[in-house]
């Protein structure tokens, strides 16, 4: 029996009537179980807190005595994670089972679909040799890797399966939004996402920022990091990438996009940031690096790497566990090399986002595999657009208004040009026509895109959104093939923005743009090792 013989006996699953078809906010409580390590002296607070703040029974905690180390062994993960988890579940009969035998019963039906994992709960199981179920595995390119995440195992816990080596397809990965997605999932299949972070502190910030942007809304800009790689094994990720930043765009975010091949550089400003996606560096760098960097309250923030998420302890290590420090309320990445095509596509789940669904309904859209390395780390009731998805929105804000500047012409930001420049010139307000600058420069309107970013800077009176609005004036000049101009712009603003940031990257991009002048070089990105995301 080979892994992928699970792929089908998922597909045939989802033809079981009167599957969990909970999509309200109450029914995905009503539909949720918290599993805490009592070895953790802060974790059963946190469990009683997520269960309080999301109204949540509290006898739908799950007491484990597990390791308290992130990394266990599949023995360790057997024992005390998956053993007693399935025990719990057919004992309070949230499980319903038949047929199969002992060992490899079918769950036919069920009350649970979310699994949320507290901080103290071990995140990654390490390679194993010799494990039984592996025994007739056949031979396939990663046949041979059995390390996943303990969230990613989780999500199979109803298979009972021993099998672990190879990845299994996930059979809900770009369901279809329109249809009814909770009508298609089989009822042994898990939502897992864990609130794990640096500290406690966070945890409860996480859940309270999301609590309070679904009330209020989660206003700001979404910023889109490319490589403009034209690699055919990689061009994928900023394939997605820049799918999630049209999703956003269209449905009324403004959007700032940067092209480099590098990451956003040190210096860079970055304001009121409200969704973040990027690549390809191993740790926390440029702007985000900096510890007073805030992201808006609830953000969505994810990096694409190998080892995005190697840790959840370290501030400073991997990009997830770093992002939430910085105040992101959710985010995604991989415990172990998970390779490019079976990482999150951060167009799907930002699409599925926008579309009002929560985060882990929107992860397991976007995520291709399991049995494998990715981690949700969020609420997954979450759902960070809720406001935006209502019919009618005050306005009440700058935010606000663009959005409705934009839905009234369905979703165009180009279209949306007149009304933009309009209100830029009425209110004095810069974002409108940086928005449309921005737009215009992804579309490839370059000398409008370069008049937008012009009219914005000598509108805004904010020092570090001047500095941005410089720093893409100068950009598009470069795209024309003006670089010499765009560097002789960026010269005449030495004195005026002189920080020693500013002053780095301003040298960084001159030399870029006109490689004569002897000047600093900019940092190089980190490069993917051969075979890696």
């Amino acid at each position: 029996m080979i892994k992928h013989f699970f792929t089908a006996v998922l597909a045939s699953l989802l033809l079981f009537s009167g599957l969990l078809r909970a999509s309200s906010p109450a029914e995905a409580a009503a539909a949720t179980v918290v599993a805490y390590n009592v070895k953790d002296p802060d974790a059963k607070g946190l469990a009683d807190f997520y269960c309080a703040s999301r109204a949540i029974d509290p006898s739908r905690e799950i007491a484990l005595s597990a390791p308290v180390n992130e990394e266990i062994s599949r023995s360790d993960y057997d024992s005390t994670l998956a053993g007693p988890l399935r025990n719990e579940f057919v004992k309070r009969g949230y499980w319903i089972l038949s047929g199969g035998g002992e060992n490899h019963p079918a769950v036919t039906g069920t009350q649970i679909r979310y699994l949320v994992l507290i901080r103290g709960l071990p995140l990654k199981i390490m390679p194993c040799t010799d494990y039984p179920g592996d025994s007739k595995i056949q031979p396939d390119p990663f046949g041979g890797r059995n390390e996943a995440s303990v969230d990613s195992e989780l999500t199979l816990l109803g298979l009972f399966t021993p099998q672990i080596s190879g990845v299994l397809k996930n059979p809900l990965c770009n369901t279809n939004l329109q249809a009814d997605f909770h009508a298609q999932i089989p009822p042994c299949f898990l939502f897992v996402a864990r609130l794990d972070a640096p500290t406690p502190a966070i945890v409860k910030k996480m859940v309270n920022d999301g609590l309070k942007a679904e009330k209020e809304g989660l206003w700001g800009w979404g910023y889109i990091d490319l490589r403009s790689i034209t690699d055919p094994g990689y061009v994928i990720g900023d394939q997605w990438i820049k799918q999630a930043g049209e999703a956003m765009q269209q449905k009324g975010i403004p959007v700032l996009t940067d092209d480099l091949p590098d990451t956003f550089q040190e210096g860079f400003p970055i304001t009121d940031a409200s969704a973040y996606f990027g690549w390809y560096a191993e740790n926390i760098n440029g702007p985000f690096a900096d510890s007073s960097f805030r992201f808006v309250p609830g953000a969505v923030a994810a990096h694409l790497h190998s080892f995005s998420a190697v840790t959840l302890r370290d501030p400073m290590k991997g990009w997830t566990a770093p992002l939430l420090c910085r105040g992101a309320g959710a985010s995604v990445g991989n415990v172990y090399e998970p390779y490019l095509t079976f990482t999150t596509d951060f167009g799907v789940m930002e699409t599925a986002l926008l579309a009002g669904c929560n985060m882990a309904e929107s992860y397991y859209m976007a995520q291709p595999v399991l049995s494998w390395m990715s981690v949700l780390v969020a609420d997954p009731l979450y759902r960070p657009y809720e406001v935006l998805n209502a019919e009618e929105i005050p306005n009440t804000s700058v935010w606000t208004d663009y959005l409705q500047i934009i839905r009234s012409h369905r979703g165009s930001v180009i279209r949306s040009a007149i009304d933009l420049v309009h209100r830029a010139r009425e209110k004095k307000e810069s974002l409108y026509l940086e928005a449309l600058g921005s737009a215009q420069l992804n579309a490839g309107y370059l000398p409008p895109a370069e008049a937008s970013f012009r009219e914005a800077g000598q509108i805004e009176t904010n020092p570090v959104i001047q500095f941005r609005l410089l720093l893409e004036q100068a950009r598009v000049l470069e795209k024309e093939g003006r670089g010499l101009d765009g560097a002789s712009l960026l010269n005449k603003n030495m004195t005026r923005f002189s920080g020693k940031n500013q002053k780095g990257l301003l040298l960084a991009w001159i030399a870029r743009m006109d490689p004569i002048k002897p000047t600093a070089s900019p940092p190089p990105r980190s490069s993917p090792s051969p075979g890696k995301s």
